[in-house]
């Protein structure tokens, strides 16, 4: 009898600790979200952090549980206002248990800024379309140029458009090195001519089914409102050049603009960081001629159209050959914006709240994020930089996240 009154008070023992240690790792959770919500305060002033060089911390206390026990939560944040974008996060949850010692358990992360272009193209609340055919696959920019490489089969078509009564990922005779997600049950329409593979597709396969997925996730992050000392841009004179920004700038040049609309043989050059900030529509081309952007090997381009969107011309050819150094943010809810042209389009394009349309045979190097988006031609091509799953953008309010996660046992 004794034996097993000891055996059942042991096992009741073990079952609190349990209960406790699982009541820590809860409170840690609770801690690193915490931390999180102030990381992405605006003007946070810290207030009821301790500050001690660049670490901050904080002690939350205040929680009971029955039977007299109580929970203690501490937060650590390194570098927590360091100009680098890594913060480090630690978590411990403790709690307080009566004649016996305390149970604790530490959840340890690097915080760092959560990436926008997770996909190679992405719709936030429409279809995307291949309407005549067109490819998608991958590359890393990281390791060279596409054309180093044997492209790879990470290319993400994904559409967060409610689920309805039929498919939001359209593939009529495109080739997808990659996968599809969409809310819709039925996974992606195709013609029997189209391809969704990875490299242990069966050459027999068309669709592979284990590369959809009814998961989509693109965030959606708010673009930046641009305010500052800045020059004022004009429209330039036709078939003329322009150089904005200089390879000595340490931060973006702010260059203001009413609207572009650039036709002949017009040319502006970008030399340096730059955020130009375009008020109207953004034109190049659109009514004729191969008027162009420029970006040299010292240049940055950031643009933020409040207008319609038109690539067209010679388009924007960024000399870097590197997706991260061009950005286009369309902050319209217009249907009208598009890219139809024959030079190569090396960057990103962001209108969450606008659709987007790929004319004709244009490539794309890097990645692009509509609400809803369309590719008309024939041969269309989107060829997703795999390094902008940890590039994040200046023009872009982009939340701290969570990297990685390490928990480890302080006692129980």
């Amino acid at each position: 009898m004794s034996s097993y009154i000891t055996l059942c008070y042991r096992t009741l023992e073990l079952s609190n600790r349990t209960v406790h240690g699982t009541r820590s790792i809860e409170l840690a959770e609770t801690g690193m979200e915490e931390a999180l919500w102030a990381l992405n305060q605006t003007n946070y002033t810290w207030s009821g952090w301790t500050i001690s060089g660049t670490t901050a911390t904080k002690t939350l206390t205040g929680f009971s549980y029955e039977n007299g026990a109580t929970g203690e939560i501490r937060v650590t944040i390194e570098s927590y206002n360091g100009t680098a974008g890594t913060r480090r996060v630690t978590a411990t949850g403790i709690t307080h248990v009566p004649n016996a010692a305390d149970i604790s358990r530490t959840l340890t992360s690097t915080s760092v800024p959560a990436p926008l272009f997770v996909n190679a193209i992405a719709a936030t609340n429409g279809t995307v379309t291949f309407s005549n055919g067109g490819t998608a696959d991958s590359y890393d920019s990281s390791l060279g140029t596409y054309g180093d490489q044997t492209p790879t089969y990470s290319a993400v078509v994904a559409s967060a458009a409610p689920a309805t009564s039929s498919a939001t990922v359209q593939l009529v005779n495109a080739q997808i090195k990659g996968y599809s997600t969409s809310l819709y049950s039925g996974g992606p329409s195709y013609s029997t001519s189209a391809r969704l593979y990875g490299p242990l597709t069966p050459g027999t396969t068309r669709i592979d089914a284990s590369r959809i997925s009814s998961s989509p996730y693109q965030p959606i992050f708010a673009i930046k409102t641009v305010s500052g000392t800045g020059t004022t841009l004009a429209n330039p004179a036709l078939n003329s050049t322009t150089t904005i920004g200089s390879p000595t700038d340490t931060v973006p040049a702010i260059y203001y603009c009413t609207g572009l609309d650039l036709r002949g043989t017009t040319k502006i050059t970008v030399n340096g960081p730059v955020q130009l900030v375009v008020s109207g529509s953004f034109y190049i081309g659109l009514y004729g001629g191969t008027p162009s952007f420029e970006i040299t090997p010292n240049g940055t381009l950031e643009v933020f159209a409040a207008g319609d969107i038109a690539i067209y011309g010679s388009g924007i050819n960024n000399l870097t050959l590197n997706p991260q150094r061009l950005a286009i943010y369309g902050t319209n809810t217009l249907t009208v914006p598009d890219m139809h042209t024959a030079v190569p389009y090396h960057g990103v394009i962001y209108t969450p709240n606008g659709n987007f349309t790929v004319a004709a045979n244009s490539v794309i190097y890097g990645a692009l994020v509509a609400k809803k988006v369309s590719f008309t031609g024939s041969a269309p091509a989107m060829h997703y930089d795999l390094r902008l799953r940890q590039t994040v953008f200046r023009g872009i309010e982009t939340p701290y996240g969570i990297y990685d996660w390490r928990e480890s046992t302080n006692g129980g």
